[in-house]
């Protein structure tokens, strides 16, 4: 499993110039892909936003292919003509404006059209050079993705670990809840058939303990939380993307952790299932950074 956060880099250089890709990743529930490119280069967007889906599942990606000397990419002319003419039109507002002297070569080179660039368009080769940049960053940040959720996924297994001993506590301490119940249930009939000088019936009163056994039961609900949680673990031990997988079974396990809270009938098991929904809010924070 991978976290969601990475960053990576490379460098690329071509006759006229040389270029930096950068590529990081963020939380994203699903995959937003933004690209960030020169000009002359937008046509490479669609090529990078695929190459990007074809690697990712889940984050915000953004790839950033930025120009390094950029001023080796052009080539500066000088326009004598077009320097020539506002040189002789400046002269003559000078005489009209009584203005002396002529205007300097510093004047000249400011103004528009002087002094022109000469850009060198990318060749299709050179494309597929900044593209093969493109795919190195990549590389190299689904690499630190992968280096942190081995660092996640350690912490992971703690807290099912964690989780798994309290289940065990929360089915003794079910079963000692029922016995529990029964015995108390037992005990408050036969006071109020004492009271009312009436005899019980057996049979009435195992239907009475075994309905009220039934609506406090949580073996189900027990049973269910030891199959999420194995299942959890299990996606612990994979490389493919399981973030979507465990934020579901994060989900019922809370659902099943509140019913168990609701039907207790003890402190110890509501004690249990708090300490199980603190654990699971642990691992909820952990499972928000996995692709």
């Amino acid at each position: 499993m991978r976290s969601m956060t990475g960053f990576g880099s490379s460098r690329v250089s071509t006759a006229h110039a040389g270029f930096r890709v950068e590529a990081s990743s963020v939380n994203k529930r699903g995959l937003e892909v933004i690209v960030f490119l020169p000009g002359d280069l937008a046509r490479l967007e669609r090529e990078i936003r695929e190459e990007v889906a074809s690697q990712l599942t889940r984050g915000k990606v953004t790839v950033a292919v930025q120009a390094e000397a950029a001023s080796s990419r052009n080539g500066r002319s000088l326009d004598l003509k077009k320097a020539a003419l506002y040189a002789s039109q400046l002269r003559a507002a000078g005489k009209k404006l009584g203005v002396q002297g002529g205007p300097s070569w510093s004047d000249l080179l400011g103004l528009p059209g002087v002094v022109s660039t000469q850009s060198h368009p990318l060749t299709p080769k050179e494309d597929r050079k900044i593209l093969a940049g493109v795919r190195a960053a990549l590389a190299k940040m689904v690499s630190s993705r992968e280096r942190e959720g081995g660092h996640m996924v350690r912490s992971l297994k703690q807290h099912l670990n964690r989780m798994e001993s309290v289940r065990m506590r929360m089915e003794k301490a079910a079963a000692a809840m029922r016995k529990n119940q029964g015995d108390r249930l037992r005990a408050r009939l036969q006071e109020l058939a004492n009271e009312a000088g009436v005899e019980l019936d057996a049979e009435r009163l195992f239907k009475e303990v075994s309905s009220a056994a039934d609506r406090g039961d949580i073996t189900e609900e027990i049973s269910r939380i030891r199959a999420h949680l194995s299942e959890a673990s299990g996606l612990t031990g994979k490389r493919a993307p399981g973030g979507r997988t465990l934020e579901f079974l994060i989900q019922e396990l809370m659902r099943e952790a509140n019913t168990v809270g609701s039907k207790s009938g003890e402190m110890e098991l509501t004690r249990l299932a708090i300490e199980f929904k603190s654990e699971l809010e642990k691992l909820r924070e952990q499972a928000a950074n996995l692709e």
